[in-house]
């Protein structure tokens, strides 16, 4: 139990980064491996693979730019093995709204899964849940003329 909340304090500790406004991507990073893969979800599904705390990094820096605003909220915890084990997967049940930089506001949930070794993550993925938030097409931008 004593386990469970120590884990659990730290996930809340790190998730922390992800509420405030001016995210710190290099804090965030700092939590992964060099060779860290992660998920992100879309719409349509997966979205892309991010491989490296560059790409990674990067992607965030992306997603702060786009998505100025932001208020996380970590709902839940749960954990595949003994918490303070060397090799463990956490799962985080979180909601967030946000506002992008037009003002537009999304609201939505997602399940964040978190492979960790040595109390760094080493894969990652976000499943989210759609509920809130508009069609793909009000979210997408033109990116040039199609070729016919």
């Amino acid at each position: 139990m004593i386990a469970s909340w120590i884990v659990t304090r730290m996930a809340l500790s790190a998730f922390e980064k992800f509420r405030a406004d001016d995210l710190d991507v290099d804090a965030v990073v700092a939590g992964i491996t060099d060779d860290c893969t992660y998920e992100h979800s879309s719409e349509l599904g997966v979205e892309g693979i991010r491989k490296g705390k560059k790409e990674i990094a990067d992607w965030f820096q992306g997603w702060k730019k786009e998505f100025p605003r932001r208020k996380m909220v970590l709902n839940d915890v749960c954990f595949k093995a003994w918490p303070l084990s060397s090799s463990n997967v956490w799962m985080i049940d979180w909601s967030i709204a946000e506002t992008n930089k037009e003002g537009t506001q999304f609201s939505y949930d997602g399940v964040m899964v978190l492979h960790v070794k040595n109390f760094k993550m080493v894969r990652g993925a976000d499943y989210i849940s759609f509920k809130g938030l508009p069609k793909l097409s009000t979210l997408t931008k033109p990116k040039g003329k199609a070729k016919v």
